[in-house]
């Protein structure tokens, strides 16, 4: 029994401390990714930014520069940062896996450790719709916690090193795990989405978002 008691204390012990280590996990990786960021930025404004005809219209230069900067992006490494103000969201995203998802979860479970991850077989912000990103609901520092208390009309920023686009909540809606539809271009430009209800996988939240400006870097 007192061998019993004993174990049964570690194992609890240890799954009550698994939101705070996975929590510091994903802020070391946060800091390791904003510096690369940084960096990358830099060298993607020095090679390629200025090769873009600067004649062309914005709409067509966006997609040109997201284009290039698509072609220099690698998976696991930083996109771009996400900023949502009303749930005071500041995070760097992830380049996804480019294959089919076969779960809205999508496969990048390991890298969604770190933070957000844009879903790789979908667009970047301004080449195309919808610019989608999974993030963690309750672990991992649990980006995505406060996502249900979006609502329509909030702000949500994307900064890349080729532009800052703005966009505006339209909706959010709850989906089934399976339902990879959300993924594919419905007239919204940004997805985003997590696990719902919070500390469960029995469905997931998504936010709807249209493009409401931008302006280059």
């Amino acid at each position: 029994m007192r061998w019993t008691s004993t174990v049964l204390v570690l194992v609890g012990g240890i799954v009550m401390s698994y939101p705070f280590w996975s929590g510091a996990y994903a802020s070391v990786q946060q800091g390791r990714l904003n510096s690369q960021l940084v960096t990358e930025t830099r060298a993607f404004s020095g090679a390629v930014k200025n090769a873009i005809d600067q004649t062309l219209p914005p709409q067509e230069k966006l997609q040109r520069l997201a284009e290039a900067f698509g072609r220099r992006l690698e998976v696991g490494h930083p996109l771009g940062r996400l900023l949502v103000p009303r749930i005071g969201l500041n995070q760097v995203v992830l380049e996804g896996e480019r294959r089919a998802a076969t779960g809205i979860a999508g496969n990048d479970h390991g890298l969604l450790r770190s933070g957000p991850v844009h879903y790789g077989l979908t667009p970047l912000p301004g080449e195309g719709e919808p610019f989608a990103v999974a993030g963690h609901r309750t672990t991992y520092g649990a980006p995505f916690f406060r996502l249900n208390e979006l609502r329509r009309g909030d702000r949500i920023d994307v900064v890349t090193p080729y532009s800052l686009l703005r966009y505006k909540v339209k909706k959010l809606t709850v989906v089934q795990p399976d339902d990879v539809s959300v993924l594919r271009d419905r007239g919204y430009a940004l997805v985003l989405t997590t696990c719902n209800p919070p500390y469960s996988a029995t469905t997931r939240l998504i936010v709807w978002a249209d493009l409401d400006s931008f302006r280059f870097r």
